[in-house]
């Protein structure tokens, strides 16, 4: 990889159709608004999704943004990210990284949600109740987000319980075999029939099918800023599916994206095992997290001075 690589992609992707400018002022952009209040959402009557936050994008468009899915309360796995493979800690910012948050009934954990947000910045919140069926909300909220806020060329979506080879996340992106647009790709969920009990249960009216369409597992996929913008648009943001990946497939096919298979998003590793090819491992807490990042910035730092 090279800076020349990314500069050539970057000038391709910019004199493209495919990638337009959000509709968004220059100063509206450089606002930095962290507090997570009510305020903010009255100020935004615009929006389809409960927004109540946003975050800042730096000016400059992002190769890629990462949206991470995560419990309001889960301030340590946060904290891990960003002392990880979360930060961009290039001359050349290529990529952020923002949580997204719901709300739940604890005031000491909401206020120190505030104070984080105000620290790092990286906070995107709804307003709605933390619980695993409001994921596609949270889901929903981080699109939005990201197309009237942040000027990127991809979305890797993830959760926080995930690896995430940021480094390689570069090569990959700016190879010229990389679709620009029409992008929805990772580990590919095909014939999962539909549950009607427990956790992942839906029932008849919710969907009314036996199987899911394909779709890619939610522990982390990447889309093009074009699905983006078209899966917000066709979002149902009040009464979406509350399974959220599975969500993601049913509008991939209403909008005509192919599902893309890439087998480097490894979903259900039994080990803690690095893979220089691996982008997105799940699961990765705690110590294993903390090794396969040392190992990725390891075999990194020995690519570089191989040449």
């Amino acid at each position: 990889m090279t800076l020349n690589n990314i500069n050539d992609k970057v000038i391709l992707m910019a004199s493209s159709s495919v990638y337009s400018e959000p509709e968004t002022t220059a100063s509206k952009r450089e606002e930095t608004i962290n507090s997570l209040d009510q305020e903010v959402y009255s100020q935004n009557q615009n929006l389809r999704t409960k927004l109540l936050t946003n975050a800042t994008c730096p000016l400059d468009p992002l190769l890629f943004l990462i949206l991470v899915s995560s419990n309001v309360g889960n301030f340590d796995r946060r904290q891990l990210i960003r002392k990880t493979w979360g930060t961009d800690h290039s001359i050349e910012t290529k990529w952020k990284t923002v949580f997204l948050l719901g709300k739940n009934n604890n005031e000491r954990v909401m206020e120190n949600a505030t104070v984080e947000s105000g620290v790092y910045g990286d906070i995107v919140q709804g307003d709605y109740q933390e619980h695993f069926w409001n994921m596609s909300y949270k889901v929903a909220m981080g699109f939005e987000w990201a197309v009237k806020y942040c000027t990127f060329y991809y979305v890797l979506k993830a959760d926080d319980d995930v690896f995430v080879n940021t480094l390689g996340l570069v090569d990959f992106l700016i190879k010229q075999t990389t679709p620009m647009s029409k992008l929805y790709t990772g580990h590919i969920m095909v014939g999962s029939p539909v549950l009607r009990n427990g956790r992942y249960g839906v029932t008849l009216e919710e969907y009314n099918e036996t199987l899911y369409k394909p779709y890619c597992s939610g522990g982390g996929y990447i889309l093009s800023r074009d699905v983006v913008e078209t899966f917000s648009s066709y979002y149902d943001v009040l009464k979406p599916l509350k399974i959220d990946d599975a969500y993601i497939g049913i509008l991939a096919e209403k909008a005509g994206i192919k599902v893309i298979h890439n087998k480097e998003f490894r979903m259900y590793a039994d080990k803690c095992e690095y893979r220089d090819a691996t982008l997105v491992q799940h699961p990765a807490r705690g110590d294993c997290a903390l090794m396969l990042y040392h190992r990725m910035i390891s075999w990194k730092s020995k690519m570089y001075r191989n040449g």
